[in-house]
């Protein structure tokens, strides 16, 4: 979330944040909520500390009073202050809460160098890799069932729409990317994390994740919900700490398999594991100082990147405009993988530097070794990479003119083989 002051000193840049940074549904009056229920909340702030002053006032009076009339009186005097300070600290407190729902509302700030639009179709592309397959391939969704990789109609009868069984070597395949993904990224530095796979309601307000994305999201009864990302955990993990100036940044890791409802993407994608309700990730997350959180975006989205030069798998990288960045980030790029079959990108890591939006949300901090003050760390998270797609990407861009899949040199050692067949 973001600071009041911030907000409170910076209007204008607030509009405009309001008017070009999220696809993902914000109250339109909500400035106007935040800038009202602000005014209330200082002025019964200010209110409560003239009470507790009169109040300390008039028991200081009542300590050094000798006449017996005259301390009754103050006695009572005293007491209703006390009174009147518990109802007010009561409305005070209710009060934060109100503020906590507004500023969990608005969504970050925007780099300057992100480009002002509307949808995917005005992000901009930065660079490419690879070269395009332009023979005719079978989809993943026919040549996975022609090699008996995935079952569909058995994992509907489990789970319904978009259900899905990976088997034999298809599931083989998803396991050597997971191993072969989580490798790569200690190698570069990254600590492996496996967290618990329930998310407190209460941090994801904090990761700035509600209101913005909670239709998406799977909750149980006891307001725990199921990971989207593993990105929600790991980050959360450090929530209310403060951590070492010395230790940062902090890289960790971690895969699992993650459920989304993909409640605004009805009738989308709908053959196949591309757009589904369970899949896995390999996620990438940073905690950072202020100086250091630009450079690591960089970082980030090259580990994304070097999965795929090493498997040597064809994508490009796209900066995310205004409107199709989360609320959370102030800046995002896109990896999106080619997909032969269908001729089109399609992300397969989103990689976002979120500033001190979600460690102000999560109270995570860092002592700054010169100033010896509390600052908030910089996080960002990046997906490095999505496993399912990859999967797809590998089934599509490796096929054979026998209608074989070679694996890639990179990862026959995690396969065991060198095709499938």
């Amino acid at each position: 979330m973001l600071d009041p002051k911030f907000i409170r000193n910076n209007i204008d840049l607030i509009k405009k944040t309001l008017l070009n940074h999220t696809k993902e549904g914000v109250p339109k009056d909500i400035l106007e909520q935040f800038l009202n229920h602000d005014i209330k909340s200082r002025s019964d702030i200010s209110k409560l500390q003239e009470l507790n002053t009169k109040r300390n006032n008039l028991t200081s009076l009542f300590e050094h009073t000798k006449d017996n009339v005259e301390k009754e009186k103050l006695k009572k005097e005293v007491i209703t202050f006390k009174n009147q300070i518990e109802e007010l600290n009561n409305i005070c407190n209710e009060n934060d809460k109100k503020m906590h729902e507004i500023l969990f509302s608005i969504p970050n700030i925007l780099d300057d160098s992100v480009p002002i639009g509307e949808t995917e179709e005005d992000n901009v592309e930065l660079r490419k890799f690879g070269t395009i397959r332009t023979d005719k391939v079978l989809p993943h969704y026919e040549i996975g069932v022609k090699l008996n990789l995935l079952d569909f109609e058995r994992g509907a009868k489990i789970s319904g729409t978009r259900g899905y069984i990976l088997k034999g070597n298809g599931s083989k395949l998803l396991r050597a990317l997971r191993d072969f993904t989580l490798d790569l990224a200690e190698q570069n530095g990254y600590v492996e994390i496996q967290p618990p796979m329930l998310i407190k309601e209460e941090l994801l307000y904090g990761l700035g994740k509600i209101p913005f994305f909670q239709e998406d999201m799977y909750a149980t009864a006891d307001k725990t919900y199921l990971p989207a990302t593993e990105e929600f955990a790991i980050t959360a993990m450090h929530a209310n700490e403060t951590l070492l100036a010395t230790n940062l940044p902090l890289k960790y890791t971690g895969s699992c398999v993650n459920y989304r409802k993909e409640a605004g993407s009805a009738g989308k994608d709908v053959r196949g594991i591309l757009r589904v309700h369970y899949f896995w990730n390999t996620e990438l997350i940073h905690f950072t100082t202020k100086e250091q959180s630009w450079q690591s975006l960089e970082e980030m989205t090259n580990q994304a990147e070097t999965v795929l030069k090493e498997l040597e798998i064809p994508y490009r990288v796209v900066l995310l405009c205004s409107g199709d960045t989360g609320a959370a980030a102030a800046k995002t790029y896109d990896i999106e993988v080619h997909m032969p079959a269908s001729g089109l990108y399609r992300e397969i890591s989103s990689c976002s530097n979120c500033l001190e939006y979600q460690s102000r949300g999560l109270n995570i901090k860092y002592l700054d070794p010169k100033t010896k003050e509390k600052c908030y760390v910089h996080t960002l998270n990046g997906t490095g990479v999505s496993l399912n797609r990859l999967w797809i990407a590998i089934v599509e861009n490796c096929q054979t003119k026998d209608g074989r899949i070679k694996i890639p040199t990179k990862l026959v050692k995690y396969f065991g083989k060198e095709f499938i067949e």
